[in-house]
């Protein structure tokens, strides 16, 4: 499930690229005041979560909260794992994840004025893109140490678990992240180009 989703959205992207190639003037960054606060996010249900996307975080934790509740070893790295990973994965959910939401309406060329309120979301995530990408490298090093235990103690569904979320790190960064920061982009570029009809 994962290669496909990969790569539809790695098509979405390479349509969207003409768009995004030259960064917006400032005479196209928009004027309104909400869009230009760094932590002010539009409401819950203006920009959705993809549905997989939501469906794979769920079961990531549903997961994890399984193998937090396990005995031993196993249990004290699952433990040590969603440490790292709750506040992570809460911050995602905010401002990286919603913004992808509007991936397939930019892709068929369409805009409208609403768009312009994922704006402080892409906006955080440009500027906290440093920091997550750090909270990644202790992630990553937690997961490893799950997997490792796990293998030791012949846990396969943690074995599992780990391998998931090593995969899953790696598409946020790889693709994740830097398509919503590019729906920034494109939002702004379209925005401009209304602006000047």
């Amino acid at each position: 499930m994962l290669p496909v989703r990969n790569t539809v959205l790695l098509n979405v992207l390479v349509l969207a690229m003409p768009v995004t190639l030259s960064r917006p003037t400032s005479a196209q960054q928009p004027t309104r005041p909400e869009a230009k606060m760094a932590h002010t996010h539009a409401p819950a249900q203006a920009f959705e979560i993809p549905a997989s996307m939501r469906t794979e975080h769920e079961e990531i934790h549903a997961a994890l909260e399984r193998a937090t509740q396990a005995s031993g070893r196993v249990g004290e790295a699952a433990r040590a794992l969603a440490k790292v990973l709750h506040p992570h994965f809460v911050r995602e959910e905010q401002i990286a994840l919603p913004p992808l939401g509007l991936l397939a309406p930019l892709a068929r060329g369409e805009f409208t004025e609403a768009m312009l309120d994922v704006l402080p979301m892409t906006d955080s995530l440009r500027a906290e893109l440093p920091h997550m990408l750090e909270e990644h490298v202790a992630i990553r090093a937690a997961t490893q140490k799950l997997g490792e235990v796990a293998r030791a103690e012949r846990d396969t569904p943690v074995m599992r678990l780990a391998e998931q979320l090593a995969l899953h790190a790696t598409s946020e960064e790889e693709m994740f992240y830097p398509a919503a920061v590019l729906v920034g982009d494109i939002v702004r570029a379209r925005a401009g180009g209304h602006r000047s009809r």
